[in-house]
């Protein structure tokens, strides 16, 4: 009767011989395609790789700027998966789901969520420690009142001047007969 520890080893010893024979004909068919490549004079473009190869380097280059360009701040959550969601790009299928049900997004926001925090006291530190008392606000000193900005002393007599021309001009001249 075999035991378990000697099945594992058996088919570890398996896998190991699986794969040295899968190196032996990959290398064995990698020859093989390489001649018949050589024989018959065939390029990549005539064997159909270039567009593909084009698409796997523009898929590689997509790839490596999403994964360099930060996700943003979620603003969404599933409550029951926890998955999250930015609220840019497509609409993930719980929000979907959410508004076919009658609900709207805010219900699925986070800050909805986080507005009552739950706060952990431990009771080692609260007993040691006295609560914090709020201070008083300072009071602030009043500004004093912006000091009118003196006239020019050489505007003043212009002034005076013009008035007094028009007063002159206004006033009838009484000549006495």
């Amino acid at each position: 009767m075999s035991t378990y520890r000697n099945v594992k080893a058996q088919i570890a010893k398996l896998e190991k011989q699986a794969s040295d024979l899968f190196k032996k004909e990959v290398d064995q068919v990698v020859a093989k395609v390489r001649g018949l490549i050589a024989e018959y004079g065939l390029t990549a473009a005539d064997l159909g790789f270039t567009a593909k190869l084009s698409k796997v380097v523009k898929g590689l280059r997509k790839k490596s700027a999403a994964a360099k360009k930060p996700a943003g701040i979620p603003m969404y959550v599933d409550p029951v998966s926890g998955k999250t969601w930015t609220g840019k790009g497509k609409q993930p299928t719980f929000i979907v789901e959410g508004l076919k049900k009658g609900k709207s997004k805010n219900d699925f926001l986070i800050a909805k969520k986080a507005a009552a925090p739950v706060v952990v006291v431990k009771p080692a530190k609260a007993a040691k420690k006295p609560a914090a008392v709020a201070k008083p606000a300072k009071k602030v000193a009043a500004k004093p009142a912006a000091k009118p900005v003196a006239k020019k002393a050489a505007a003043k007599p212009a002034a005076k001047k013009v008035a007094a021309k028009a007063v002159a001009a206004a006033k009838p001249v009484v000549v006495a007969a």
